[in-house]
Protein backbone atom coordinates (compact mmCIF):
# COMPACT_ATOMS: atom_id res chain seq x y z
CA UNK A 1 0.00 0.00 0.00
CA UNK A 2 0.94 3.81 -0.28
CA UNK A 3 0.39 7.00 1.37
CA UNK A 4 -2.20 9.10 -0.57
CA UNK A 5 -3.23 12.16 0.25
CA UNK A 6 -6.60 13.51 -0.30
CA UNK A 7 -7.86 17.51 0.23
CA UNK A 8 -5.67 17.92 3.85
CA UNK A 9 -5.86 14.41 4.83
CA UNK A 10 -4.01 11.49 4.08
CA UNK A 11 -4.77 7.87 4.03
CA UNK A 12 -3.45 4.55 2.60
CA UNK A 13 -4.36 2.90 -1.10
CA UNK A 14 -3.35 -0.11 -2.50
CA UNK A 15 -2.01 -0.65 -6.23
CA UNK A 16 -5.82 -1.39 -7.38
CA UNK A 17 -6.25 2.17 -5.65
CA UNK A 18 -8.71 0.95 -3.28
CA UNK A 19 -8.56 2.26 -0.46
CA UNK A 20 -7.00 0.20 2.62
CA UNK A 21 -7.00 2.98 5.41
CA UNK A 22 -9.40 5.97 5.41
CA UNK A 23 -8.08 9.58 4.74
CA UNK A 24 -8.23 10.49 8.77
CA UNK A 25 -4.25 11.58 9.08
CA UNK A 26 -3.17 15.09 9.31
CA UNK A 27 0.45 13.32 7.92
CA UNK A 28 1.70 9.35 7.14
CA UNK A 29 4.65 8.00 5.87
CA UNK A 30 4.69 4.85 4.04
CA UNK A 31 4.76 1.13 5.42
CA UNK A 32 7.89 -0.47 6.12
CA UNK A 33 8.46 -3.50 8.56
CA UNK A 34 4.46 -3.58 8.88
CA UNK A 35 4.66 -0.10 10.53
CA UNK A 36 4.24 3.39 9.11
CA UNK A 37 4.31 7.05 10.99
CA UNK A 38 1.67 8.54 10.97
CA UNK A 39 -0.05 11.59 12.74
CA UNK A 40 -3.42 12.08 13.44
CA UNK A 41 -5.13 14.88 15.74
CA UNK A 42 -2.05 15.82 17.79
CA UNK A 43 1.10 17.08 17.28
CA UNK A 44 2.79 14.14 17.66
CA UNK A 45 4.05 11.06 15.76
CA UNK A 46 3.67 7.40 16.46
CA UNK A 47 3.89 4.16 14.18
CA UNK A 48 0.12 2.77 12.89
CA UNK A 49 0.09 -1.03 11.86
CA UNK A 50 -1.95 -2.19 8.53
CA UNK A 51 -5.13 -1.99 10.18
CA UNK A 52 -4.63 1.74 11.17
CA UNK A 53 -4.23 0.85 15.00
CA UNK A 54 -1.30 2.73 16.83
CA UNK A 55 1.43 0.07 17.61
CA UNK A 56 3.20 2.94 18.55
CA UNK A 57 1.82 6.01 20.67
CA UNK A 58 2.10 9.11 19.60
CA UNK A 59 4.87 10.95 21.25
CA UNK A 60 7.20 11.75 18.80
CA UNK A 61 7.81 15.35 17.24
CA UNK A 62 9.75 13.98 14.28
CA UNK A 63 9.63 10.50 13.13
CA UNK A 64 10.67 8.72 10.06
CA UNK A 65 9.99 5.16 8.48
CA UNK A 66 11.16 2.26 9.62
CA UNK A 67 14.62 0.49 8.08
CA UNK A 68 15.22 -3.53 9.18
CA UNK A 69 13.28 -3.17 12.41
CA UNK A 70 14.66 0.39 13.27
CA UNK A 71 13.35 4.32 12.88
CA UNK A 72 15.04 7.39 13.48
CA UNK A 73 13.33 9.54 15.57
CA UNK A 74 13.69 13.68 16.80
CA UNK A 75 13.10 15.61 20.09
CA UNK A 76 14.38 18.32 21.93
CA UNK A 77 17.59 18.34 23.83
CA UNK A 78 17.96 21.84 24.82
CA UNK A 79 17.57 24.24 22.04
CA UNK A 80 17.47 21.73 19.01
CA UNK A 81 16.32 18.75 18.00
CA UNK A 82 18.33 15.70 18.53
CA UNK A 83 17.95 12.27 16.71
CA UNK A 84 17.91 8.35 18.48
CA UNK A 85 16.80 5.21 17.41
CA UNK A 86 13.70 3.12 18.36
CA UNK A 87 13.03 -0.74 17.91
CA UNK A 88 9.63 -2.10 16.35
CA UNK A 89 7.95 -1.93 20.13
CA UNK A 90 8.60 1.48 20.39
CA UNK A 91 11.29 0.94 22.97
CA UNK A 92 14.67 3.47 22.26
CA UNK A 93 17.82 1.74 21.12
CA UNK A 94 19.49 5.14 21.56
CA UNK A 95 17.60 8.03 22.93
CA UNK A 96 18.01 11.44 20.87
CA UNK A 97 21.42 12.55 21.03
CA UNK A 98 22.89 12.80 17.43
CA UNK A 99 23.03 16.07 16.13
CA UNK A 100 21.27 14.66 12.54
CA UNK A 101 21.62 11.14 11.18
CA UNK A 102 21.70 10.08 7.31
CA UNK A 103 19.24 7.79 6.06
CA UNK A 104 21.17 4.12 6.74
CA UNK A 105 22.12 2.42 3.63
CA UNK A 106 22.52 -0.87 2.33
CA UNK A 107 24.64 -1.95 5.25
CA UNK A 108 23.15 -0.85 7.79
CA UNK A 109 25.28 1.73 8.12
CA UNK A 110 24.67 5.88 8.71
CA UNK A 111 26.33 8.94 9.00
CA UNK A 112 25.74 10.73 12.28
CA UNK A 113 26.85 14.84 12.99
CA UNK A 114 28.27 14.27 16.34
CA UNK A 115 29.08 17.68 17.25
CA UNK A 116 31.75 20.57 17.79
CA UNK A 117 32.76 23.32 15.59
CA UNK A 118 33.97 23.10 12.90
CA UNK A 119 31.03 19.50 12.75
CA UNK A 120 32.54 16.25 13.61
CA UNK A 121 30.68 13.52 11.79
CA UNK A 122 31.06 9.16 12.89
CA UNK A 123 29.56 6.15 11.19
CA UNK A 124 26.97 4.63 13.31
CA UNK A 125 24.97 1.29 12.70
CA UNK A 126 21.84 0.08 13.67
CA UNK A 127 22.29 -0.46 17.69
CA UNK A 128 23.66 2.79 18.06
CA UNK A 129 27.05 2.78 18.32
CA UNK A 130 29.71 4.79 16.13
CA UNK A 131 32.61 1.94 14.54
CA UNK A 132 34.61 4.96 13.29
CA UNK A 133 37.68 5.05 15.95
CA UNK A 134 37.90 8.96 14.96
CA UNK A 135 35.70 11.74 14.35
CA UNK A 136 35.71 13.33 10.44
CA UNK A 137 35.11 16.19 8.91
CA UNK A 138 33.38 14.77 6.24
CA UNK A 139 32.32 11.26 5.60
CA UNK A 140 30.19 10.51 1.92
CA UNK A 141 27.81 7.34 1.18
CA UNK A 142 29.12 4.49 0.49
CA UNK A 143 30.37 2.88 -3.23
CA UNK A 144 31.54 -0.15 -3.78
CA UNK A 145 32.22 -1.06 -0.40
CA UNK A 146 34.31 2.53 0.14
CA UNK A 147 33.43 5.78 1.71
CA UNK A 148 35.08 9.06 1.23
CA UNK A 149 36.60 10.56 3.92
CA UNK A 150 38.42 14.28 5.30
CA UNK A 151 40.27 14.69 8.36
CA UNK A 152 42.14 17.79 8.49
CA UNK A 153 43.01 18.37 4.86
CA UNK A 154 43.73 15.46 3.74
CA UNK A 155 41.52 12.04 2.01
CA UNK A 156 41.01 8.64 2.62
CA UNK A 157 38.20 6.11 2.36
CA UNK A 158 36.61 4.04 5.05
CA UNK A 159 35.32 0.57 4.65
CA UNK A 160 32.69 -0.73 6.25
CA UNK A 161 33.58 -1.83 9.27
CA UNK A 162 34.47 2.23 9.96
CA UNK A 163 38.17 1.02 9.25
CA UNK A 164 40.51 3.66 7.64
CA UNK A 165 41.64 1.39 5.33
CA UNK A 166 43.19 4.37 2.78
CA UNK A 167 44.83 6.89 4.66
CA UNK A 168 43.99 10.64 4.24
CA UNK A 169 47.03 11.47 2.22
CA UNK A 170 45.25 12.82 -0.80
CA UNK A 171 44.25 16.26 -1.99
CA UNK A 172 40.81 15.36 -3.23
CA UNK A 173 39.37 11.95 -4.40
CA UNK A 174 36.21 10.24 -5.72
CA UNK A 175 34.02 7.69 -5.47
CA UNK A 176 35.35 4.42 -6.33
CA UNK A 177 33.92 3.40 -9.82
CA UNK A 178 34.47 -0.29 -11.40
CA UNK A 179 37.08 -1.04 -8.87
CA UNK A 180 39.05 2.40 -9.16
CA UNK A 181 39.17 6.01 -7.91
CA UNK A 182 40.31 9.21 -9.21
CA UNK A 183 42.72 10.82 -6.80
CA UNK A 184 45.03 13.80 -6.48
CA UNK A 185 48.25 13.75 -5.16
CA UNK A 186 50.58 16.90 -5.87
CA UNK A 187 48.53 18.25 -7.88
CA UNK A 188 48.06 15.73 -9.56
CA UNK A 189 45.97 13.05 -10.84
CA UNK A 190 45.63 9.49 -11.16
CA UNK A 191 43.48 6.07 -10.36
CA UNK A 192 44.07 4.32 -7.38
CA UNK A 193 42.71 0.41 -6.69
CA UNK A 194 41.41 -1.07 -3.74
CA UNK A 195 44.13 -1.43 -1.73
CA UNK A 196 45.96 1.46 -2.63
CA UNK A 197 48.23 1.12 -5.16
CA UNK A 198 48.07 3.39 -8.10
CA UNK A 199 46.65 1.91 -11.00
CA UNK A 200 46.99 4.89 -13.28
CA UNK A 201 49.89 6.95 -12.24
CA UNK A 202 49.13 10.39 -11.61
CA UNK A 203 50.04 12.11 -14.97
CA UNK A 204 47.00 14.28 -15.47
CA UNK A 205 45.65 17.74 -14.74
CA UNK A 206 42.18 16.16 -14.02
CA UNK A 207 40.12 12.88 -14.22
CA UNK A 208 36.59 11.43 -14.90
CA UNK A 209 35.15 8.20 -12.74
CA UNK A 210 35.78 5.31 -14.77
CA UNK A 211 32.29 3.55 -16.83
CA UNK A 212 32.15 0.76 -19.13
CA UNK A 213 35.92 0.61 -18.60
CA UNK A 214 36.92 3.70 -19.66
CA UNK A 215 37.72 7.04 -17.82
CA UNK A 216 37.84 10.67 -19.54
CA UNK A 217 41.38 12.29 -18.51
CA UNK A 218 42.43 15.71 -19.00
CA UNK A 219 45.66 17.11 -19.50
CA UNK A 220 45.53 20.94 -19.67
CA UNK A 221 42.99 23.22 -19.04
CA UNK A 222 40.21 21.58 -21.34
CA UNK A 223 42.22 19.09 -23.55
CA UNK A 224 40.86 15.70 -22.67
CA UNK A 225 41.01 12.15 -23.91
CA UNK A 226 39.92 8.49 -23.43
CA UNK A 227 41.99 5.88 -21.12
CA UNK A 228 40.57 1.79 -21.00
CA UNK A 229 40.99 0.29 -17.63
CA UNK A 230 44.95 -0.54 -17.73
CA UNK A 231 45.15 3.09 -18.52
CA UNK A 232 46.71 2.77 -21.61
CA UNK A 233 44.87 5.75 -24.44
CA UNK A 234 42.28 5.13 -26.35
CA UNK A 235 41.91 8.62 -27.51
CA UNK A 236 45.01 10.91 -27.11
CA UNK A 237 44.30 14.05 -24.64
CA UNK A 238 43.39 17.08 -27.36
CA UNK A 239 39.56 16.82 -27.55
CA UNK A 240 38.12 20.81 -26.17
CA UNK A 241 35.68 20.12 -23.42
CA UNK A 242 34.89 16.51 -23.69
CA UNK A 243 32.15 16.10 -20.87
CA UNK A 244 31.16 12.75 -20.90
CA UNK A 245 31.21 9.11 -22.17
CA UNK A 246 28.81 6.81 -22.27
CA UNK A 247 27.17 4.22 -24.26
CA UNK A 248 30.12 4.24 -27.10
CA UNK A 249 29.05 8.19 -27.76
CA UNK A 250 31.17 11.18 -26.12
CA UNK A 251 29.66 14.39 -25.35
CA UNK A 252 31.48 17.31 -26.46
CA UNK A 253 30.89 21.11 -25.98
CA UNK A 254 32.71 23.03 -28.31
CA UNK A 255 34.19 26.50 -28.34
CA UNK A 256 30.67 28.05 -29.47
CA UNK A 257 28.86 25.93 -26.96
CA UNK A 258 27.38 23.69 -29.55
CA UNK A 259 26.59 20.14 -28.42
CA UNK A 260 27.99 17.30 -30.42
CA UNK A 261 28.41 13.65 -30.34
CA UNK A 262 31.81 11.44 -31.23
CA UNK A 263 32.71 7.53 -31.12
CA UNK A 264 35.75 6.13 -29.74
CA UNK A 265 37.97 6.45 -32.68
CA UNK A 266 37.63 10.42 -32.21
CA UNK A 267 35.49 10.65 -35.19
CA UNK A 268 32.71 13.58 -35.37
CA UNK A 269 29.33 11.64 -34.84
CA UNK A 270 25.92 13.60 -35.65
CA UNK A 271 25.12 16.83 -35.67
CA UNK A 272 25.07 19.95 -33.38
CA UNK A 273 22.77 20.53 -30.31
CA UNK A 274 22.14 23.61 -28.47
CA UNK A 275 22.02 21.39 -25.67
CA UNK A 276 22.59 17.61 -25.37
CA UNK A 277 22.75 15.46 -22.28
CA UNK A 278 24.87 11.70 -21.84
CA UNK A 279 23.20 8.66 -23.64
CA UNK A 280 21.74 6.32 -20.94
CA UNK A 281 19.97 3.33 -21.83
CA UNK A 282 20.99 3.77 -25.75
CA UNK A 283 19.13 7.34 -26.10
CA UNK A 284 20.16 11.14 -25.08
CA UNK A 285 18.05 14.13 -24.93
CA UNK A 286 18.74 17.11 -27.12
CA UNK A 287 17.78 20.36 -28.05
CA UNK A 288 17.09 21.69 -31.23
CA UNK A 289 15.65 25.41 -31.86
CA UNK A 290 14.60 25.75 -28.36
CA UNK A 291 12.73 22.13 -28.21
CA UNK A 292 13.77 19.07 -26.33
CA UNK A 293 14.05 16.02 -28.21
CA UNK A 294 15.44 12.62 -27.88
CA UNK A 295 18.10 10.95 -30.21
CA UNK A 296 19.37 7.03 -30.75
CA UNK A 297 22.62 5.97 -31.00
CA UNK A 298 21.95 6.25 -34.14
CA UNK A 299 20.53 9.88 -34.30
CA UNK A 300 17.81 9.07 -35.42
CA UNK A 301 14.81 10.92 -33.48
CA UNK A 302 12.51 8.84 -31.03
CA UNK A 303 10.93 11.89 -30.42
CA UNK A 304 11.15 14.76 -32.10
CA UNK A 305 12.08 18.52 -31.09
CA UNK A 306 8.56 19.29 -29.43
CA UNK A 307 9.05 19.63 -25.55
CA UNK A 308 9.39 22.34 -23.17
CA UNK A 309 11.48 19.78 -20.82
CA UNK A 310 12.43 16.31 -20.77
CA UNK A 311 14.10 14.59 -18.02
CA UNK A 312 16.61 11.60 -17.26
CA UNK A 313 15.34 8.45 -18.00
CA UNK A 314 14.62 6.42 -14.64
CA UNK A 315 12.81 3.04 -14.85
CA UNK A 316 12.40 3.30 -18.35
CA UNK A 317 10.26 6.33 -18.34
CA UNK A 318 11.19 10.30 -18.62
CA UNK A 319 9.30 13.12 -17.57
CA UNK A 320 7.65 15.72 -20.21
CA UNK A 321 6.66 19.17 -20.42
CA UNK A 322 5.02 21.50 -22.73
CA UNK A 323 3.11 25.05 -22.40
CA UNK A 324 3.94 24.06 -18.40
CA UNK A 325 2.25 20.94 -17.99
CA UNK A 326 3.67 17.52 -17.55
CA UNK A 327 3.73 14.14 -18.72
CA UNK A 328 5.31 10.85 -19.13
CA UNK A 329 7.27 8.62 -22.02
CA UNK A 330 8.83 5.90 -22.48
CA UNK A 331 11.88 4.32 -24.49
CA UNK A 332 10.28 4.23 -27.43
CA UNK A 333 9.05 7.84 -27.38
CA UNK A 334 5.32 6.79 -26.61
CA UNK A 335 3.04 8.71 -23.92
CA UNK A 336 2.68 6.70 -21.30
CA UNK A 337 0.91 9.71 -19.46
CA UNK A 338 -0.24 12.76 -21.75
CA UNK A 339 1.30 15.96 -20.11
CA UNK A 340 -1.78 17.22 -18.48
CA UNK A 341 -0.88 17.67 -15.15
CA UNK A 342 0.89 20.75 -13.49
CA UNK A 343 2.58 18.31 -11.51
CA UNK A 344 4.16 14.55 -11.60
CA UNK A 345 6.31 12.57 -8.93
CA UNK A 346 7.54 8.66 -8.32
CA UNK A 347 5.36 7.77 -4.96
CA UNK A 348 6.82 4.61 -5.09
CA UNK A 349 4.96 0.82 -5.56
CA UNK A 350 5.32 1.89 -8.82
CA UNK A 351 2.80 4.58 -9.17
CA UNK A 352 3.56 7.78 -10.23
CA UNK A 353 1.13 10.81 -8.19
CA UNK A 354 0.06 13.58 -10.67
CA UNK A 355 -2.00 16.96 -9.56
CA UNK A 356 -4.48 18.75 -11.50
CA UNK A 357 -5.71 22.09 -10.19
CA UNK A 358 -6.72 20.51 -6.45
CA UNK A 359 -6.98 17.67 -8.22
CA UNK A 360 -4.57 14.75 -7.36
CA UNK A 361 -4.57 10.64 -8.56
CA UNK A 362 -2.30 8.08 -9.67
CA UNK A 363 -1.36 6.34 -12.29
CA UNK A 364 1.13 2.90 -12.58
CA UNK A 365 3.80 2.18 -14.67
CA UNK A 366 2.08 1.73 -17.53
CA UNK A 367 -0.15 5.21 -17.64
CA UNK A 368 -3.10 3.13 -15.89
CA UNK A 369 -5.18 4.66 -13.59
CA UNK A 370 -5.31 3.42 -10.26
CA UNK A 371 -6.92 6.46 -8.60
CA UNK A 372 -8.38 8.96 -10.96
CA UNK A 373 -8.17 13.02 -10.00
CA UNK A 374 -9.69 13.45 -6.98
CA UNK A 375 -10.47 16.99 -4.62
Amino acid sequence: VAAARLGSKWGYIDKNGDVELDFVFSKAGNFNNGLAPAKKDGPHYGYIGRDGAWVIAPQFPRAHEFDRGVAQVEDMAGDFFRTGFINASGNYIVKPKFASVTPFDEHGLAVAALGGNPMKYGLVNQKGQIITSQAFRKILPFREGFAQVQYHDGFGFLDTTGKLVIPTVFQKVSDFSEGKAAVYSEGRCGFIDTTGAWAVEPEYSRCMDFRDGKAIVFKGGQQAGLIDATGKLIIEPGINRLLDFNDGRGLVCDEHYQFYYITEQARFYDGFYEKASQFRHGVAVVQVDGRWAIINQQGIEIIPPKYDKIGQFENGLAKVRIKGFNGLTNLLGELIVRPDYEYISYAGEGLFRVEQGNKVGYFDMDGCWVWGLQD
